[in-house]
């Protein structure tokens, strides 16, 4: 595995090494010997989209249930977007976008504690695998807007699906 360093202080993206042979591919989505290795893995989900064009997010938690993730698009291909919302940063508001799969440059992406993220799929059947360090709390779950103006988020397409909850979301103040 390979990571590098994004322009969102604390992010960065991963490139996942694969091997194939004639059974199939194999692709490391975790390595405790990496830079993944101080992180503290609490929970682990995996979402399925089979539609095209649908659209989750921009979801956070509020302190003290603020979480570290490890995003992973391991089928498909997902427009993925992160949100620094961290008022001492120097990047707050600043948000950063990235195509996310396992034939694009980065298979996942470190999203740091204080961020929001999202994304829009970009092919049918995207799968994507999530790793946190803190549990859910729906009591401290969050949401920014997918389409607040002020962010200027170049989403490659309208979302054909969406929830009601992310459609209500509020903008960035």
């Amino acid at each position: 595995m390979k990571f590098i360093s994004l322009d969102l202080a604390g992010a960065f993206g991963i490139i996942g090494e694969s091997f194939s042979d004639s059974r199939g591919i194999l692709t490391r989505i975790w390595d405790s010997d990496s830079m993944l290795g101080n992180f503290k893995l609490k929970q682990g989900s995996l979402v399925s989209n089979p539609l095209k064009g649908t659209l989750r997010g921009l979801h956070y938690q509020e302190n003290p249930f603020s979480e570290n993730k490890v995003i992973m698009c391991t089928s498909g291909k997902v427009f993925d977007v992160i949100l620094d919302l961290r008022e001492d940063s120097a990047t707050f508001g600043a948000h950063l976008e990235i195509e996310l799969g396992p034939e694009e440059t980065y298979l996942g992406v470190f999203v740091p504690a204080g961020f929001a993220h999202g994304y829009l799929t970009l092919e049918q059947n995207s799968s994507l695998v999530y790793f946190m360090d803190k549990e859910y709390s729906p009591n401290h779950s969050r949401g920014i807007l997918w389409s607040d103006a002020n962010l200027s988020i170049d989403w490659p397409a309208e979302p054909v699906l969406i929830s009601e909850r992310d459609s209500n979301w509020p903008e960035l103040t």
